[in-house]
């Protein structure tokens, strides 16, 4: 078994990818001979095409160090090609797309003729987009199209790399006709394996959620769901479920997004970040310690997160920042974000999960220092507005009896002093009880607490009330 007898562009048959993944490997990694490379080469690529992640990320931990074989063997360029385009492959399967594109420019470099260039060149490009580098993803693709219409158009239609890496561009452009394009090219890929349809019908739930049909993402996000890890990929099936916690966002339901969020016993690709949606959805909530509480490690993860999720949350945390008053961090947090929005070309669409929160006040506020950052939210708040039924304003929290007395108090405009004179207490009892309602709403001074509360209505009497009134 050699491995350049799997295709140069897409899979062979999921038959000889099982025979191929079956091959027993017992060589030491760094005594294995020439002629075992290429089935260690060809056995990497079934694992990774066949979505055996343990035994890809095992292989790639055994064979390679530093991103370099063990063996120090000598093989020729062809040898050479396939090893680095499929260990970027196996790499990008695994949701190391830094490591994975470092392989593709190898392959690269290697690479003798318009096929070879066209596999490594669909790898870099997903990869790319991975990442967010959505303006590089975007030149790769082009390049390929411009290979296939030069050799054999087919190449561009029945890749299924370079179609998801187009869908991730497509996606980042806001083009919902172009998505649903992308779905139908990735359904119409020979073989129908299972697979290649789940990721058609991953882009279509994409397509649903920029068109603004959001009850039709989540129907049909969460019947793939249902599917487990029966059908799509790894990687598919982490962006999936990262689609369908925007989804719920944007049809306003914060708390069911925690529920599934908090449910998920699997990891997920280091590339796909969940910790952006769950902050959204505390953002909903008005709990915006909580969100910031859950992506404080992801600072520490912003390279291995790649550009995309870096940015949301960024923006996430700055937005909490805004509403604890905390406007120095917010400013550099909100900016920092913005401008690795700009520096890699992603647009609001890649993001449109934080159209879920009302941004008018925040894109009104840092418009007075940055009018870029402002028409970026704007942005945003402009597809909010365009939803059949926009996500509402939070509720506020359950409060105790004290803490209802203490808001009216502070709405009729009662000082702490006044507050300790009329209910007993003393002034230092009044500012504690006060710090801990501004922490149940998630602000840090009276008039944030006022505005949180007014723009919930918590001042407004029942309806009934209101009713008896207007009699």
């Amino acid at each position: 078994m050699n491995a350049s007898t799997l295709p140069t562009v897409e899979a062979a048959a999921i038959f000889d990818l099982n025979y191929v993944r079956s091959f027993p490997m017992r060589t030491e990694p760094q005594n294995i001979p020439k002629e075992e490379v290429s089935v260690l080469s060809a056995a990497l690529i079934a694992h990774a095409r066949m979505d055996d992640i343990e035994s890809c990320s095992y292989l790639l931990g055994r064979y390679w160090r530093h991103h370099h074989l063990r063996s120090s063997v000598s093989l020729d360029r062809r040898e050479m090609f396939f090893l680095e385009a499929n260990a970027a492959e196996a790499y990008c399967a695994l949701g190391d797309v830094s490591t994975a594109a470092l392989h593709a420019r190898r392959a690269l470099s290697m690479s003798a003729n318009a096929a070879e260039t066209f596999r490594a060149k669909s790898v870099l490009a997903l990869c790319l987009s991975l990442r967010g580098n959505m303006a590089a993803a975007s030149g790769q693709i082009s390049k390929c199209d411009g290979l296939a219409r030069r050799n054999d158009p087919s190449w561009s239609h029945d890749s299924y790399v370079l179609s998801v890496a187009r869908s991730f561009v497509l996606a980042n452009e806001g083009d919902a006709d172009g998505l649903r394009r992308a779905a139908a090219d990735l359904r119409g890929i020979g073989g129908r394996d299972d697979y290649v349809q789940y990721a058609a019908d991953v882009v279509s739930v994409q397509a649903y959620v920029l068109s603004g049909q959001i009850d039709e993402a989540v129907c049909l996000g969460s019947g793939l769901l249902d599917c487990g890890s029966s059908r799509g990929r790894w990687m598919m099936r982490g962006f999936l479920l990262s689609l369908y916690l925007d989804a719920l966002l944007l049809r306003g339901e914060p708390r069911r997004a925690l529920a599934v969020a908090s449910g998920i016993d699997l990891p997920t690709p280091p590339i796909v970040c969940l910790e952006a949606p769950r902050a959204l959805a505390f953002l909903m909530t008005a709990d915006y310690r909580s969100a910031l509480r859950v992506t404080q490690p992801c600072l520490r993860r912003v390279s291995e997160l790649g550009l995309r999720a870096a940015v949301a949350i960024m923006l996430v945390r700055g937005v909490a920042q805004y509403r604890l008053g905390e406007h120095v961090r917010a400013r550099r947090s909100l900016t920092d974000g913005l401008r690795m929005a700009a520096r890699a070309r992603l647009s609001p669409a890649l993001i449109i999960g934080l159209a879920a929160v009302d941004l008018r006040d925040v894109a009104e506020w840092l418009g007075d220092v940055t009018p870029e950052a402002a028409e970026f939210l704007s942005r945003l708040e402009q597809y909010r507005g365009s939803l059949p039924n926009p996500p509402s304003p939070s509720v506020v929290p359950v409060l105790t009896s004290r803490e209802e007395s203490l808001a009216w108090s502070i709405y009729d405009g009662a000082s702490n002093k006044e507050i300790s004179e009329k209910d007993g207490v003393s002034v230092n009892t009044v500012k504690v009880q006060l710090s801990t309602l501004y922490r149940k709403l998630g602000v840090s001074t009276r008039k944030q607490a006022l505005a949180f509360l007014d723009e919930r209505e918590f001042f407004l009497p029942p309806v009934d009330e209101q009713s008896s009134a207007n009699e």
